[in-house]
């Protein structure tokens, strides 16, 4: 007689959340738009190493999942874009908190992933 180990899953919901953070960039777009409403040039020079093309991609991505929104303002008698979290993505700043406490404290400068 067999005996099956009963493997378990992890929750769809976790996934989806998990994969929504870990997909490259995401977290720090985020990350960048915590602590105030930001212009594209602002948010992209906040980010080293992405592409103008990336950014726009993940920003619509972020817009469609209610995380990020757009909204036109004037400044200086120009109309401009500013980025900026939505409720739904400001609950996400305890779970970067958390993750930034223990880059530091785990991760080695030199660190390759």
């Amino acid at each position: 007689m067999t005996t099956e180990k009963h493997v378990p899953t992890l929750c769809p919901k976790f996934e989806r959340g998990f994969q929504l953070i870990g997909k490259k960039w995401n977290g720090l777009i985020i990350q960048s738009l915590l602590n105030e409403p930001l212009r594209f040039g602002q948010l992209r020079d906040s980010i080293n190493g992405i592409s103008d093309r990336v950014l726009i991609e993940r920003l619509r991505q972020l817009g469609r999942l209610g995380i990020v929104c757009r909204k036109t303002t004037e400044i200086d008698s120009h109309q401009v874009a500013l980025y900026s979290l939505t409720e739904k993505g400001l609950e996400l700043e305890p779970v970067l908190n958390n993750l930034h406490q223990w880059a530091d404290e785990w991760m080695a400068k030199d660190d390759k992933i």
